[in-house]
């Protein structure tokens, strides 16, 4: 038998915008994303209720993208779809903050509508694809910390690692002393796509926020060893200058350097770095002697 209902969508509808214009004279100085927050649920009437404040308001973006969480929370990908397109359409200048927030919202559905899809089939790798494409797009625009974090979540989560890339180098460059085992990660995917610059890069970016010497020097060794084997010995004598600066007076980092410059045939950087070793040497000893 058809299943009866207690009031009809159009008696939802105006029962929902009495109640709206209703919160909006109680509530007259509170923001209204804030009055529907602290006064409706997530059930269907409630939802309700939000659908038909938005249809009094069609402009409020911050209600819009409201009633699409709600709806992808809920699993209603089409309406939600439909909602986020005038905001999808617009400007990023024009909408700021509000469209960044859509683009967030579209990332959610795409990866969904994939997941509805079983794995293996055509439209599951033409969805893949669409959340591929819609990451790509996102690395266009600044992200906070928590943002990139949930970047690299959902593409490694899609089969989109390589797209998880762009905002792994951004949360190194931004966040160094928060993220070493992402740099650890972006390393490794560097070497096995025969990247040694990038390898090279990470490295001695991870020297600024090494906690000790012996740290920093490990970093500095493992970045000029990855030009190395990149067979790019031609690039180690200006790499070793650039960033091997604070570590001229370490006599082991010295010691290897003088070994490298000779396997690179430098030997005016050889001899550079052993006029530093013997003047350290010189430098202790003198020091020692110096003791009572």
């Amino acid at each position: 038998p058809e299943r009866r209902h207690l009031m009809s969508h159009g008696q939802i509808l105006g029962f929902g915008l009495v109640v709206a214009f209703a919160l909006v004279a109680v509530y007259p100085g509170q923001s209204l994303e804030r009055r529907i927050q602290s006064t409706v649920q997530t059930d269907s009437l409630s939802l309700a209720y939000l659908q038909a404040w938005l249809r009094a308001m069609p402009e409020d973006h911050s209600l819009r993208l409201l009633v699409t969480r709600r709806l992808l929370a809920r699993g209603d990908l089409p309406e939600a779809e439909r909602l986020l397109q005038p905001l999808l359409q617009k400007e990023s200048a024009v909408l700021g903050q509000f469209y960044r927030d859509a683009q967030l919202l579209q990332l959610d559905l795409l990866i969904q509508k994939m997941w509805q899809i079983p794995a293996g089939q055509p439209e599951f790798r033409a969805a893949q694809q669409a959340v591929r494409e819609h990451l790509e797009r996102l690395t266009a625009y600044d992200w906070d910390e928590s943002t990139l974090r949930l970047f690299i979540r959902e593409a490694q989560s899609a089969g989109a690692s390589e797209q998880a890339m762009p905002f792994m180098r951004r949360l190194l460059e931004d966040h160094p002393d928060t993220a070493p085992h992402v740099r650890e990660e972006v390393i490794a995917l560097e070497q096995a796509a025969g990247n040694p610059r990038a390898v090279a890069a990470l490295y001695f970016q991870s020297m600024q926020s090494a906690s000790s010497v012996t740290a920093r020097r490990e970093a500095f060794v493992a970045g000029l060893r990855a030009l190395q084997a990149g067979d790019l010995m031609a690039e180690v004598p200006e790499a070793a200058r650039q960033y091997g600066g604070s570590l001229e007076n370490d006599p082991d980092t010295l010691v290897f350097l003088v070994n490298l410059m000779r396997q690179a045939n430098r030997l005016d950087r050889a001899e550079y770095y052993v006029t530093r070793l013997l003047q350290q040497r010189t430098t202790a000893t003198a020091a020692g002697e110096a003791r009572p």
